[in-house]
């Protein structure tokens, strides 16, 4: 007798249908049904549950007259293998997101870094390296893009854009880099102040990108709060 079909009969001399089963064991009905006919087995924490349940034993359960078949100790380990080889190929598969989307919103940034040297950087003036690292931006709405090259804060919001996702926290990774083209975007639109250039207060877009990227970040770290909060509600 199959492992499925020993599954169905204890729980019919039990008396419980398989909504009580799954919810004892803590699965979906049709995960039971699935088990009952052999479409997929239940793992090693789960086989113990039901032997609980069933007041038997998992080597009950796992027994074959079959003898070229495997013993129910060999059968438990290679359930146990299994488990093992589908957390490990998930771990592989998170990393690899993982580094993707941290890579993704590098380049998000670098794009936003190009296209500014692209409009407001001279390449005849200079070497390409000159160009793509020493050339100072100009024009009339290069002044916030300029201001967040000379202060380091670009690369400095690059990167803490870049850190968390590397640690899964991808909402607050695209939160931020999305706060970030809106704020200098914003910034380049309503920053300039021409009446206030006497006192030295021509251009407001740093407060703008400020405002709006210190936002984000704020936004960002809420729905990750909100997140984890959530899926352990799930769980």
């Amino acid at each position: 007798m199959a492992l499925g079909e020993k599954i169905k009969a204890c729980r019919q001399r039990a008396g419980m249908s398989q909504e009580k089963v799954a919810e004892l064991v803590g699965v979906s009905r049709q995960a039971v049904t699935k088990w009952e006919v052999n479409q997929s087995a239940p793992n090693t924490e789960n086989l113990f549950k039901l032997a609980e349940i069933f007041g038997t034993t998992v080597d009950m359960l796992l027994a074959s007259e079959d003898e070229n078949k495997p013993s129910p100790a060999e059968q438990i380990y290679y359930l146990y293998k299994m488990e093992e080889e589908k957390k490990a190929a998930l771990k592989k598969q998170a990393q690899k997101r993982t580094l993707l989307i941290a890579l993704l919103i590098a380049v998000g940034y670098m794009s936003i870094y190009l296209i500014g040297r692209i409009i407001w950087c001279d390449l005849s003036q200079s070497t390409l390296i000159g160009w793509l690292f020493f050339v100072r931006p100009s024009g009339e709405h290069s002044y916030l893009y300029g201001w967040l090259l000379s202060s380091n804060l670009f690369w400095y919001a690059m990167v803490l854009s870049v850190i968390p996702a590397l640690f899964g926290k991808y909402t607050f990774s695209c939160t931020t880099l999305i706060g970030f083209i809106v704020g200098l975007a914003a910034g380049m639109l309503f920053g300039p102040y021409p009446e206030g250039a006497s006192i030295g207060h021509s251009h407001y877009g740093w407060a703008i990108w400020g405002a709006i990227f210190l936002v984000s970040i704020m936004m960002g770290i809420i729905v990750e709060r909100y997140k984890k909060s959530d899926s352990k509600a799930s769980a």
